[in-house]
């Protein structure tokens, strides 16, 4: 084995192989081997580790080029790729951070043993995984494990999981600031409801509509054409034109963010349905009375 030792080169002459490492111990097939431009890490005359021409980092593969760092494993089983524990000995060594893929899924694996999994931004938690499967969005807090999914988002949030199929199930709740469900998307096997907050221990002041039809004229109902589907028209309303129901109508009319681009109006027209009810309530009332009154002429 020729090495060359000068102030140039520094130690130069042997390449070496991955059995046969250019710089070992005293282990013979343990070391460090070299190609062109490259830097290969060998234990059990096997290459461990790569450094490419290129600076990527290969470990478990010799040809690193899919990225900086590469984690490379056989198809054949699952394995850890990146392991941040919080212990080296005993029950806690498995504790911690595991990272790594499943050949048997092709999927992605994110791991922590016996506790939640948790993402965060700017030094606060934005989402977590428990332990039992849950995925929270926006607050830590576990709520009904029925739920497969959590979500608070300025104070209001849902939740989603997977119905089994034998009752009605909620897959889609909102809820506010004190936790009281708001609203929901519920589900049978067969039907799909889409349900808002009307029970009447939530409400007070509670008076018929009088005004249904004066306030009905105000409504423009009118047929039009989105911009972008140019070639369907619809039946519907302009959004700032419904002030008969304002609760029904989201933003405000030419409404632009700070880039001055539009921040569009939208309505929700189920809340139109008690207006529409009262007016018609109002219209049969009326009907009756003609009809009661063209009774007594014919019978005169």
């Amino acid at each position: 084995m020729a090495i060359a030792i000068n102030g140039t080169t520094g130690i130069s002459g042997v390449d070496g192989s991955a059995s046969a490492p250019a710089l070992q111990g005293s282990d013979s097939n343990t070391g460090v081997s070299f190609g062109t431009d490259t830097v290969n890490i060998n234990t059990g005359g096997t290459t461990r580790a790569t450094i490419d021409s290129s600076g990527n980092v290969g470990i478990g593969t010799t040809s690193p080029d899919h990225g900086r760092l590469t984690l490379s494993q056989s198809a054949s089983s699952a394995f850890n790729a990146l392991v941040i524990q919080q212990g080296n000995t005993g029950s806690s060594a498995t504790d911690g951070l595991h990272i790594g893929i499943d050949s048997n899924v092709d999927a992605y694996i994110f791991h922590k043993e016996s506790r939640a999994l948790e993402f965060g931004t700017a030094n606060t938690e934005r989402m977590r995984i428990t332990s039992s499967g849950l995925l929270l969005l926006n607050t830590p807090n576990s709520l009904d494990d029925q739920y497969r999914l959590h979500t608070f988002i300025t104070g209001t949030g849902g939740h989603v999981f997977r119905p089994d199929g034998t009752s009605t199930r909620k897959p889609l709740a909102f809820q506010n600031n004190n936790g009281s469900e708001v609203g929901s998307i519920s589900n049978t096997t067969t039907a799909t409801s889409y349900n808002t907050s009307s029970d009447y221990r939530l409400k007070e002041n509670v008076t018929a509509i009088s005004d249904g039809i004066t306030r009905l004229k105000t409504l423009k109902p009118s047929r039009f054409n989105f911009i972008a589907n140019a070639e369907t028209t619809v039946d519907g309303f302009l959004a700032h034109e419904v002030t008969a129901v304002p609760e029904a109508v989201t933003g405000t009319k030419d409404e632009v963010d700070s880039d001055n681009n539009p921040v569009y109006q939208g309505i929700d027209q189920s809340k139109l349905v008690p207006l529409l009810t009262a007016a018609l309530q109002e219209a049969v009332a009326k009907i009756e009375v003609l009809e009661t009154k063209v009774a007594a002429l014919e019978a005169a």
